[in-house]
């Protein structure tokens, strides 16, 4: 019974594998010496700087290397090998679904002379021809967001249109996210993304995190890859933060009083009774350095809205079953038609 619970395990765990999109980037580029001739079998060392996890490649015969399947982030590209100085590439860039080229050009010298570039990389893509926005982590952090949706800041990217009501763009309203018409495409018809896995749930969101967790929002438009399945040609994907290497986190407290209020109607001097608490924060650590992290994002609301409901209610002898002193809507009676004996006449009464 165990091996078979564990296989159902494996088996369930591959086929959700199986619904996520890959929200990952790439690194690659090629090694050469001043004389641009190719050099195999360097060694190129790929460094996260928030996380400190690295990863290693060799480069083939021809001079290249590729590493795939890249979280976001900023990391530095190392390249040495015998008789050359080694060369330190600071400050990569990789946002979500990324192909960076980092090329590499190595001086002959001493292995323990290093020959560092500090300026960021360049953060064009040769290797991709798709259309995508990325709103990166210093916008995502400073950028006021008073409705807490992150998916709105989509609504950076020119090809983005909003197609909701103000009511609408709260975060924990599930049509918010995807009222946005992408590239002239229609609204209601985008694919979602937390890290990859899709969070709509026909033209709802199921899920939507904290904007303090998140590091990124990606915006593809129309031609996207086979993978993106589930929308018309357009994807927002939400690249969520993770632990570090340091302790860092933040908490919040947004405040609505009427007191503070504007008016409501400036004619008649209403006041906008309107009132919202809104707290929460975040908190990144490291479990063991370099190799496993924890992130957590907490956020509450407390909202009241007054509004005005006007309806009617049943007297007591309508409850009875009694209509014959019920009025209509001009203060006539009520006239109480049978469906089984009632008909209309040619020229349009009721009889």
């Amino acid at each position: 019974m165990l091996k078979l619970a564990l296989r159902a395990l494996l088996l369930a765990t591959f086929v959700l594998s199986l619904t996520a999109q890959e929200y990952r980037g790439r690194v690659q580029g090629s090694v050469t010496d001043i004389t641009q001739a190719t050099i195999p079998s360097a060694t190129v060392t790929l460094t996260n700087v928030q996380t400190g996890v690295t990863s290693t490649r060799q480069t083939n015969e021809q001079g290249r290397y590729l590493f795939d399947l890249v979280l976001p982030g900023t990391y530095t590209v190392t390249v040495q090998i015998q008789g050359f100085q080694k060369y330190v590439q600071e400050k990569v860039l990789l946002q979500a679904r990324a192909d960076v080229t980092v090329d590499a050009q190595l001086r002959p010298g001493d292995v323990r002379e290093a020959v560092t570039v500090t300026d960021q990389a360049s953060s064009v893509q040769f290797n991709t021809s798709k259309l995508e926005t990325t709103v990166d982590s210093a916008l995502v952090s400073n950028l006021p967001l008073i409705s807490r949706n992150p998916i709105l800041l989509a609504r950076l990217d020119p090809a983005v249109v909003q197609s909701d009501t103000a009511r609408e763009v709260e975060p924990y309203f599930t049509w918010s996210g995807n009222r946005q018409e992408i590239g002239g495409g229609r609204n209601f018809s985008n694919d979602l993304q937390v890290d990859g896995s899709p969070i709509g749930i026909g033209h709802k969101t199921s899920y939507m995190p904290s904007p303090d967790a998140v590091q990124e929002v990606a915006v593809q438009q129309n031609a996207v890859d086979a993978e993106f399945g589930h929308s018309s040609g357009s994807a927002v994907t939400l690249t969520m933060k993770s632990g570090t290497n340091t302790w860092h986190g933040n908490t919040f407290y947004q405040g609505q009083y009427p007191w503070a209020n504007a008016l409501e109607n400036r004619v008649i001097r209403s006041v906008n009774l309107g009132r919202t608490h809104m707290w929460g924060g975040t908190l990144g650590n490291p479990i063991v350095k370099n190799k496993l992290f924890n992130f957590f994002a907490y956020e509450q609301w407390q909202k009241t809205d007054p509004n005005d409901f006007i309806n009617t209610v049943p007297t007591d002898l309508e409850r009875q079953g009694d209509f014959s002193r019920s009025l209509n809507a001009v203060g006539g009676l009520r006239t109480i038609f049978d469906p089984f004996t009632t008909q209309t006449s040619a020229d349009g009464r009721v009889v």
